[in-house]
This record gives C-alpha cells, sequence and structure tokens, in this order.
C-alpha cells in the first residue's frame, strides 16, 4: 500500500488537488504553467507562497488588476523555465571529497502518511480515477516532505552513494510510534528523521536519545522543550529563541540608535524578558508592552512618531489583528515578527508592505543562491512542477547529512542537542520578500 500510493502521488504530481490544479501543465508565452482554482480565504500571496513564486509572477501572468475570486482560475509560472538550458550541476552540492563514501546508509522516514485513511478512501473508489484527485488532506505535509527526501536520494544514489530508505507511518498515534520505537526496527538505522509532532518525536528520544550511533531529526517542530536534552538530537526548526536571537543580533549591528518597542502575547512572556535583559546588558533601554487586548486603543499610547516594533506572538489570530491595529496608528513603524506568519493565509502582502515587516526565516528560497537555483531547477525537471510546501526542507535534510554538509548550521547546547541557527532577515518589497544585505 505504502508504494502503491507514494506512486501516484509521485507520478501525478502536477495533476493533484494538493495545489489546485485542475488538470495538467500548460505550455504558452514561451512558458511552463499549471493551474490553480482560487480557494475561499486565499490571497494572492498565500498562492504564491504555495507555488514557491512570487505574487509579481502570478500577477503578472494573468495580468491581474482587481482582487482574486473565489473558484477564479489562475496560471502559474514555473520559476525557472528561463534556465532550462542552464546545467546546473548537482553532483557539487552532494560531496565535497572525490572519493564516495560506498558504506550502506539506513534512514527510517516517520511521517503521518494516514495509510489506512487512504486504504480506505482508494477501496471504496468505484472509479479509479478517483484515486488521482481523492487523497486524505491530512497526509499532504507527510507526502510533500518525502518527495523532497526522495528527489535528494535519487541524486545521491547517480553518484554511487548506498542509501536505503523505509518509510513507516506514524499515523500520528503515540500507541503507533511506541510500537515501532520499541519493536527494534529502528535498531540498525543511522538516521531517523521524525515523527514529525514535538510530542510523538520525544518517544523516539526516550529511547534513542542518547545513542551515539545515531542522528534523530525533528524535522518541522519547533518545540524542543522536551528534547534539548538528548545529545543525538538535531532541531531543523528554528526555535523562537533562535529567532529572537537573530533579530537582536541585527538591530545591535544596525538600529541600536532607534527606538525599540516589544509588543507580547501572554505566552512570550519568558521571550520578551529574556530580550529585554539582552538589550538592557547593552545599556539599551526598550519598551515592553504586555496585552490581550489588540484594539488599537489599548496600544495607541506607546507609539511615538517612529519606532521598530518587535512582535513576539505564537498566536495567529493575536498576531494578525495586532498587525492591523499597528497599521492603523498614524505613526512609522517597522516591525519585525517570527517565521509562522509566513503560514498565515488571511495577511495580505500589500499590508505587509505597508507595515515594512521583517521575518526571520529558514524556509524561503532565495533564488540568488546556487544551490537553491539548483534544486529548483532539479524538481521541475523531475516533477514538472513547483514543490511542494515541506519538499524543500525534506531535499535539503539528505543533502545536508548525506551529501553537502553546510545546508544547516548547527549550535551544540551544554550537554545537550543540536539546534539549526541557519536563517536570514527578510522584508517585504515590491510584492517579494527580499533578503536584507
Amino acid at each position: 500500500m505504502m508504494f502503491r500510493y507514494l506512486f501516484v502521488f509521485i507520478v501525478l504530481l502536477p495533476f493533484n488537488s494538493f495545489s489546485q490544479v485542475t488538470h495538467d501543465t500548460i505550455y504558452f508565452s514561451g512558458k511552463t504553467h499549471v493551474k490553480h482554482v482560487v480557494k475561499g480565504g486565499e490571497s494572492l500571496n498565500s498562492i504564491a507562497q504555495l507555488h514557491n513564486v512570487t505574487a509579481t509572477d502570478v500577477r503578472d501572468a494573468n495580468e491581474l488588476s482587481t482582487r482574486l475570486y473565489y473558484n477564479q482560475l489562475l496560471y502559474i509560472p514555473i520559476y525557472l523555465n528561463e534556465t532550462d538550458d542552464i546545467e546546473l550541476s548537482v553532483n557539487n552540492l552532494i560531496n565535497k571529497n572525490s572519493i564516495i563514501d560506498t558504506t550502506i546508509t539506513n534512514i527510517a522516514l516517520i511521517m503521518p502518511y494516514y495509510l489506512l485513511k487512504n486504504d480506505t478512501m482508494f477501496n471504496n473508489s468505484k472509479d479509479s480515477l478517483e484515486i488521482y484527485t481523492s487523497y486524505y488532506s491530512k497526509s499532504e505535509a507527510a507526502l510533500s516532505f518525502h518527495v523532497g527526501v526522495k528527489l535528494a536520494l535519487d541524486s545521491i544514489r547517480k553518484l554511487g552513494k548506498k542509501i536505503v530508505l523505509h518509510s513507516f507511518d506514524s499515523n500520528k498515534d503515540s500507541n503507533a510510534v511506541k510500537n515501532l520505537v520499541y519493536s527494534n526496527q529502528l535498531n540498525d538505522m543511522d538516521i531517523i528523521i521524525g515523527p514529525m509532532y514535538s510530542y510523538l518525536f520525544e518517544i523516539l528520544c526516550k529511547r534513542y536519545g542518547f545513542d551515539d550511533t545515531k542522528i534523530l531529526i525533528s524535522p518541522l517542530s519547533r518545540v524542543n522543550t522536551n528534547i534539548k536534552k538528548y545529545p543525538s538530537v538535531h532541531q531543523i526548526s528554528l526555535t523562537n529563541k533562535v529567532q529572537t536571537d537573530i533579530i537582536f543580533d541585527y538591530l545591535v549591528k544596525q538600529k541600536m540608535e532607534d527606538r525599540i518597542v516589544v509588543i507580547y502575547h501572554e505566552n512570550q512572556q519568558n521571550l520578551a524578558t529574556y530580550l529585554k535583559y539582552k538589550f538592557k546588558s547593552l545599556d539599551k533601554e526598550i519598551d515592553i508592552i504586555t496585552t490581550v487586548d489588540t484594539h488599537v486603543d489599548s496600544i495607541r499610547r506607546y507609539f511615538e512618531p517612529e519606532q521598530i516594533v518587535i512582535l513576539l506572538s505564537r498566536d495567529r489570530s493575536f498576531t494578525s489583528r495586532m498587525l492591523a491595529s499597528i497599521g492603523s496608528i498614524d505613526s512609522i513603524s517597522t516591525v519585525f515578527a517570527s517565521e509562522s506568519i509566513l503560514s498565515y493565509d488571511n495577511l495580505d502582502i500589500t499590508n505587509l508592505m505597508e507595515l515594512n515587516v521583517h521575518l526571520v526565516s529558514s524556509k524561503i528560497i532565495d533564488f540568488s543562491n546556487n544551490y537553491n537555483v539548483a534544486f529548483m531547477s532539479l524538481f521541475e525537471r523531475v516533477y514538472g512542477t513547483n514543490p511542494r510546501k515541506y519538499s524543500k526542507i525534506g531535499y535539503d535534510i539528505i543533502m545536508h547529512f548525506c551529501g553537502a554538509n553546510d545546508v544547516f548550521e548547527f549550535k551544540k547546547l551544554l550537554n545537550g542537542y543540536y539546534e539549526n541557527t541557519n536563517a536570514f532577515i527578510y522584508r517585504y518589497s515590491d510584492y517579494q520578500i527580499l533578503k536584507l544585505k
């Protein structure tokens, strides 16, 4: 069942409903496009992010002059069509040494594929064509990640490296993960990626977290409370503390003379206190505002004609409403926020530009980087469409731990795990997300 479903997903990637493509790829104006049907709540920004293109690309390709409407058909350009005649060598990104390691590497990938749910859907399908457009929606994250892993493994194997991938379904079920972990099926694994959710990943850590023959990778969760004590663990997603440190370092170097205001949600009090202490150690006083009320009248008195605002929140609703309130105040603010706002579909890119929003991210694809350009080109050549939500992360993990050694930058905590700190600050400008120099 596992191979059956993944084969359907991977082969028919350009056609599946995950990207809202209704039929197939379209070729016109010298470029390849995929179709996208606008769903309720989608914005130009969220659609562009889904397909890993810019909002300007979507706007220009469809000659948009008005807001989107429900069921509108858009044509999304495959970003790197113009580079088809350029030979982008992946080999240089895979192994820095001329000698290929021919020992076998066993990799376990533990993801919520929900195979039983999908098997039920397939068995109930009277028409075999329904398989191509119907699957359990919660499988999307795991499948998009798996596609990126497969792409990287295929590239590395062509160079002679021997890697065996073992896929396991966590089903987002603690009992399923416990049964797997204590069945000894993972004993011979060199690298274990997942489970995706932190409370399930902790089960894996309790068994193998101190095993120095293994690398345990937490691929997507930012939560590290119960796993940072395990020295075999590598956390990929940026924690809120790491993001805060990156913002702090930037402001110290570039904006130390500006007025700085920190607005935080109640669940981020410790982080706000930590930030205040860091600035105070440099004799810099900042204003700290805590509020559960996001109405503009509750924060207006804290604003002067110009300031930098650091918004600390993990709450989607709080962040969205607070950004709207800041934007309605008659003053000039530069807002620094966390990477999570990239997933907030309700935020319009025009408003983010007006607020001069800056964010820390390790996931944005920077096309000035040859590694990222090579990934995009390879993905589009193999699958005929743009990468899905977690495809790049899956690809990066394999390339870092089995091929190139510089995709991530890990900081080793004292008596603890390895934490990824490789990220940059970006800002919204001209309907694009640009990296600060």
